[in-house]
């Protein structure tokens, strides 16, 4: 038995749907309503299987989805963090801005004659305290002074009293000690005395030994110099034999100069005899080669003779074809002016026919010429009539545009005017607040200073002298 075949039903509805598609009636209609009803079903079954599978995390389009979830909300957070770093940045540059602003309206504000002025003064009250500090400072120095004084001075007299003291104790220590001195003194000149004794006594027997080493020592000293006198005698005597030995050896020398300077000559001699020999056999060399070249040059001179003859035929023969060619050249010459003055006659026949052609059509172009110009004036003198009446159109139109213009300058004027009193009137208020700002500054100063304990009276002179001003 052969197995059957399972579709679903969408199918077999499709395949109904092809089949009965002529049979009309209410099967069509009911097959048409199961049909849809099973669409709208498997729509809705793929829908929930596509939104299920949108939340599948581990299929390539899962994890595109989250790649892409995942740069989306990183660039947002990107932005997010961006947005807050320029709203950070614009409010520090909005705080700077505001700063420099608050800045500049002070250095402005400061820069003002009236408050240099009353700044001059608060200077002024600060320099009188200042003084007046350094006065209270001065004198408080001077008080210390006068207790270091007062100090000193009785240091300097307890200092006194002790050193009077010490000094009555040393007096009394030096005479006791000079007591001490004295008897010791006695015993060391005693012993002095006896010392000395007995030194005069050491001394007397000293110089008897030395009187007799003297006596031994010139003894000596007179043999040694017997001893020198000897040894001089031999010295002089050694002398005068060197010196017979120098002039021995002082005329062997001469001699021996005498025979260089001989040979010297000798030399000399020799060799002019040589020069003399060379120069002889130079000479003589000069002559042979003299000989030599007189020789080769009358055997050139012969045969250069010989060939001027050779030469002088030939000369000829090359005069002879020289005429012959100049006569044929100048054949040929005249030949070729006739030419020449052939087609200079045409050339000056063409260049004549050609002028003529050109007058002809220089003086047609030229009635071409006056007649269009006849044509292009009437065209001139209507659009010059046209361009007259364009100018007095915008002449009129520019006299209406200037009485528009005075209109509106006319209204500028008055606006400029009212704005003027308006800022006048806004100047006036902001001089009073101004003013008002500045009476609260200088109060506030007046008392700051009034509390420091500093002199006020200038700054209160100040304030008047500016209220007095500005009532003026």
């Amino acid at each position: 038995m052969s197995q059957g075949i399972i579709i679903n039903a969408s199918d077999l509805n499709r395949i109904r749907g092809s089949i009965s598609l002529t049979s009309a009636g209410g099967s069509t209609m009911n097959l048409s309503a199961g049909s849809t009803g099973t669409k709208t079903k498997a729509q809705e079954l793929h829908e929930k299987s596509q939104a299920r599978a949108k939340t599948w995390s581990n299929t390539l389009e899962g994890s595109r989805r989250k790649k892409a979830q995942e740069k989306r909300q990183k660039l947002e957070l990107e932005e997010l963090e961006r947005q807050k770093i320029d709203a950070e940045e614009a409010k520090i540059q909005l705080d700077q801005r505001r700063a420099t602003i608050d800045r500049a309206n002070k250095l402005l504000y400061d820069e003002s004659d009236r408050m240099k002025s009353f700044h001059s003064k608060m200077m002024l009250c600060d320099v009188l305290a200042e003084r007046e500090a350094q006065v209270n400072l001065k004198e408080e120095l001077k008080k210390l002074e006068q207790i270091r004084e007062d100090r000193f001075l009785e240091m300097e007299k307890q200092n006194y009293r002790k050193m009077l003291e010490r000094e009555m104790k040393e007096r009394e220590t030096k005479e006791e000690l000079s007591k001490i001195a004295a008897v010791a003194q006695k015993e060391q000149l005693a012993e002095y005395k006896e010392k000395r004794f007995q030194e005069v006594e050491d001394l007397m027997l000293e110089g008897e030994l030395l009187r007799r080493k003297a006596l031994e020592d010139l003894e000596a000293e007179r043999q040694a110099e017997a001893k020198r006198r000897d040894m001089a005698v031999k010295a002089q005597k050694e002398t005068q034999k060197a010196n017979v030995y120098l002039k021995q050896i002082k005329a062997e020398d001469m001699l021996r100069q005498q025979k260089e300077e001989e040979k010297i000559q000798e030399y000399a001699l020799r060799k002019e005899k040589m020069l003399q020999l060379r120069k002889m056999k130079e000479e003589e060399n000069f002559q042979q080669k003299q000989a030599a070249r007189n020789a080769m040059i009358d055997a050139q001179a012969k045969r250069l003779a010989e060939m001027q003859n050779n030469e002088d035929a030939r000369v000829e023969g090359q005069v002879k074809a020289k005429e012959a060619d100049d006569e044929r050249k100048r054949l040929d010459k005249l030949d070729m002016m006739a030419r020449w003055e052939e087609d200079v006659h045409k050339s000056r026949q063409s260049q004549i026919d050609r002028k003529r052609t050109t007058r002809e059509r220089e003086k047609q172009e030229d009635a071409e010429t006056a007649k269009f110009l006849g044509e292009w004036c009437k065209v001139l003198d209507k659009q010059e009539s046209e361009e007259n009446n364009l100018k007095f159109a915008a002449a009129k139109k520019l006299s209406e545009e200037h009485k528009k213009m005075v209109g509106i300058q006319r209204h500028k004027k008055d606006a400029e005017r009212k704005a003027e009193l308006s800022v006048a009137g806004h100047a006036k208020k902001v001089m009073e607040a101004d003013t008002l700002e500045f009476h609260a500054y200088a109060e506030k100063c007046i008392r700051d200073y009034s509390t420091e304990g500093k002199n006020v009276i200038p700054l209160i002179k100040e304030l008047r002298d500016f209220r007095k001003r500005v009532a003026e």
